[in-house]
């Protein structure tokens, strides 16, 4: 099946580790813009049917913002300097509960292996990032619990192939992800996702793989500015984040 992602996720910026307002530097309808509240800056990818290739756009924007101000650093997470910050992500689908549940099943389980707990709870508690959030939009469903995966290409690629794989599978394959997943450990769950899979689009190969990567690291920092893990920076800055 033909499926369209498109994603609006949120960032802190900070100078030398400081919190600046991104109102500061970017304006509302740039790609490199603002959400809501004008201290939170926001990204607008574009759309794509490939998670690799929207990962690329992602990186794409971010150089941009870098590339305009490269005394800013960007913090993603689920609440940073006061702030909860989403990961929005645009599917090009009905929201139907079989779906949404689904997606709350996944992601929630990829959170709960590698997000920082303690901001999600914080981001939890301001009425952000309860699960079963969405919005119908014309083209499908914004789904709105994730925090800001922007941490690193992987995670952003991470998060995006599952959406996808997870919608192919409700869609066309009928799956159930939360009957998969049963009482499973979340992380036990990912690593056996793969075998569970009836329909593996090509595009999705390579997320699968990082998937597994990711799952192997024992502690994933958060606290830090992400632009060095998208090879974005002076150099070394880019050889420590490696």
């Amino acid at each position: 099946m033909s499926l369209t992602l498109g994603c609006d996720p949120e960032l802190i910026c900070r100078i030398n580790g400081q919190f600046t307002s991104a109102s500061n530097y970017f304006k509302s309808n740039s790609s490199m813009g603002l959400d809501g509240n004008n201290s939170v800056a926001e990204l607008r990818p574009g759309y794509s049917e490939s998670p690799i290739d929207l990962t690329s756009k992602i990186r794409t924007v971010l150089e941009y913002g870098h590339e305009c101000n490269e005394e800013l650093e960007f913090y993603s997470g689920h609440y940073v300097d006061g702030y909860p910050i989403g990961g929005h992500i645009h599917v090009a689908a009905k929201p139907t509960s079989e779906l949404v549940d689904s997606l709350d099943t996944v992601l929630t389980a990829l959170s709960n292996c590698i997000d920082d707990k303690v901001q999600r709870e914080k981001r939890e508690h301001t009425g952000y990032g309860q699960r079963k959030q969405y919005r119908c939009k014309q083209y499908g469903m914004e789904y709105r619990t994730p925090g800001s995966w922007l941490l690193s290409p992987s995670t952003s690629l991470v998060t995006l192939t599952l959406t996808k794989l997870v919608t192919v599978g409700v869609q066309e394959d009928g799956l159930n992800f939360t009957d998969l997943k049963g009482r499973s450990h979340s992380c036990t769950f990912l690593r056996n996702l793969k075998s569970m899979l009836k329909t593996i689009p090509e595009d999705c190969a390579e997320g699968l793989s990082e998937l597994g990567l990711l799952l192997s690291r024992s502690c994933i920092d958060w606290n830090q500015n992400i632009l060095p893990n998208w090879g974005i920076g002076n150099a070394e800055q880019i050889r420590e984040a490696a």
